[in-house]
Parts: structure tokens; sequence; C-alpha cells
């Protein structure tokens, strides 16, 4: 399976992200990704027959959460992950200015910051990771912020 990259929008001078497409991919007798994060294959180099294991690691992260205590996506984390040997997660303001930073891959945002929950907006996550395979994760992207607003209240 292969991805073709078909937009890049830009968010600000330093944040962009890019809309993939998936397209079949004609050869996927040597490589196939299975949920557990692993890659089976013949390598190059071994005879004909010989398989070789080879860790994948990946991450997937949403891009809305909605911080109102009623129990569903009350904060921002990654969602999925495998193989990752190194973390770090940084939530900026449409200003650039850091709101919360996080170093544990299982670690959250609460929507909070300094005590307060902010406001309905959006907000820019990097995050800067490596696999145990030497693959560097850089993902750069929005994150929705979202209250629901009771049909009596304006926001």
């Amino acid at each position: 399976m292969t991805f073709q990259r078909l937009f890049t929008f830009i968010f600000s001078a330093f944040l962009a992200t890019s809309l993939y497409a998936q397209s079949e991919d004609t050869n996927t007798e040597n490589e196939e990704k299975t949920e557990q994060g692993t890659e089976e294959g013949t390598e190059e180099g071994t005879e004909e027959g010989d398989s070789a294991k080879t860790t994948v690691s990946y991450i997937e992260i949403p891009n809305a959460f909605s911080p109102n205590q009623d129990g569903y996506n009350d904060d921002y984390h990654v969602t999925k992950h495998a193989n990752i040997t190194e973390f770090r997660a940084i939530i900026f303001n449409r200003w650039g200015q850091k709101l919360y930073e996080w170093t544990d891959i299982n670690g959250k945002w609460d929507g909070t910051h300094n005590g307060q929950l902010v406001k309905q907006g959006t907000y820019f996550v990097l995050i800067n990771a490596k696999g145990s395979d030497g693959k560097v994760h850089t993902i750069k992207r929005d994150v929705n912020v979202l209250y629901r607003v009771a049909n009596n209240e304006q926001q």
C-alpha cells in the first residue's frame, strides 16, 4: 500500500499538514503492516524463502477533542502507537505561545492553560518522536477544541 500527497495546507509560518490518499500497492507480497506494528518480508541479501521481521513504529492522534467533562473525548492524547522509544508533544495557541508540553507517550492534555480551560478554537500540536526502527516521526497539525453549547446559551 502506498500513499500519495494530494494537498498541503499551510496553517502558519511553521506548521503545515498534508492530505494523503491511500492507493493499492501492486507489490504487497514483500511488505505488509499489521496492527501489531510488525512488517514481514525478505531483506536484500537473504536467500529466497528466508524471511526477516522488522519492527515498524507509528503514531495516531486525533484532530479534535472536547474537554467539557462529559466523559467523551475529554482530553487530547495519542490514540494508537507502536514501538515508540522517544516522545515529545507541545501544544501551541494560534500566536505560537506554548500552552502545554508532555514527554510520556501515554500523557495527555486536559485543555487547560494556567488552570483555566482554553477557549473553543483551533490550536496546534508539534510531536517529535522516534521509533525503535529508527524512524523519526514529526507531526505538525491543528487541534480543534470543541465545547457543546446548550440551546439557550451562546458562545
